[in-house]
């Protein structure tokens, strides 16, 4: 009779901490965390930088793979081509830019083509496919919403990071990026005639390949810059919710070319513990929800 009385209690307590967890959490908590142990998930975003550049002859390896990818994993995959190619004469890539280099030298990246998934794992072109569908497969507790309203040449733009977890202890960041799609410009192709690559689409397609389909090229950063702006731990808790309004020039980006992509990463100063917690984009003009 003894443990009896033991094991009624118990129940007893078992059933009141069910009862307690399966209250779902309001969404519009405005931060700061929450008594409520249980998390709630978002669609897992993975993402890719891919270090490249139109003079690069092998990095159209890694173009064809994360293409490749993207119709495998559709929405679930998000790229960014970073092109580097300063130089008026060599390297020069007519759709350079600064803003990433220290991006670049932060993970010691010299050499093109090569990936940065998830701003965690530097990969090869051979390495690349099985990383991104790791990272596809993995949960994410935080979900991201993109609303954008054009108006001449600005377009409003609203973000809205959720928590389903608490990552109040973590330095969390903002990430927002320009990018723009279907920009024509001859691609050098080490491909080309080789032997190596028969197989290969790009085996006969010359080179270089004239008027190459670059799409998710870098164009600008709208947030401070590439590392993130910080969010206030207030709102990082379990159940927080963070809003950030601000206003982006599109003036030269094509209607339906232009996107904005979202990161909210967790920034440890460490290039093998930071990580992308999700990502999100959304073509100019449109909404993406969480």
């Amino acid at each position: 009779m003894k443990s009896i009385r033991f094991i009624l209690p118990m129940l007893a307590l078992g059933f009141a901490l069910l009862s307690t967890g399966c209250k779902k959490k309001k969404d519009e908590t405005p931060g700061g965390g929450g008594n409520t142990p249980t998390v709630t998930n978002y669609t897992r975003k993975a993402y890719v930088e891919d270090f490249t550049g139109t003079w690069c002859g092998w990095c159209p390896l890694m173009t064809y793979t994360l293409e490749q990818k993207q119709q495998q994993h559709g929405s679930k995959l998000i790229f960014v081509g970073m092109h580097y190619g300063p130089s008026p004469s060599y390297p020069f890539d007519p759709f350079h830019s600064n803003a990433f280099i220290p991006l670049m030298n932060r993970y010691g990246i010299n050499a093109y083509p090569t990936g940065l998934v998830n701003r965690q794992t530097v990969v090869s072109s051979s390495t690349l496919a099985s990383n991104i569908d790791f990272a596809v497969a993995a949960e994410s507790f935080v979900g991201i919403k993109l609303e954008t309203t054009v108006t001449g040449t600005d377009c409003a733009l609203k973000t809205t990071v959720k928590f389903g977890s608490d990552f109040s202890k973590k330095n969390v960041k903002l990430v927002l990026m320009l990018i723009e799609d279907d920009l024509k410009y001859n691609q050098a192709n080490y491909l080309a005639n080789n032997s190596s690559y028969q197989g290969h689409p790009y085996y006969s397609a010359g080179n270089p390949m004239p008027n190459f389909t670059h799409n998710g090229v870098f164009r600008r950063s709208i947030s401070a810059n590439l590392e993130g702006d910080v969010i206030p731990v207030a709102n990082t808790g379990l159940g927080g919710q963070y809003v950030n309004n601000t206003t982006v020039s599109v003036t030269g980006i094509p209607a339906g070319k232009g996107k904005i992509v979202a990161l909210v990463i967790n920034d440890t100063g460490s290039n093998t513990s930071t990580q992308v917690l999700n990502a999100q984009s959304v073509i100019i003009g449109q909404m993406q929800n969480f």
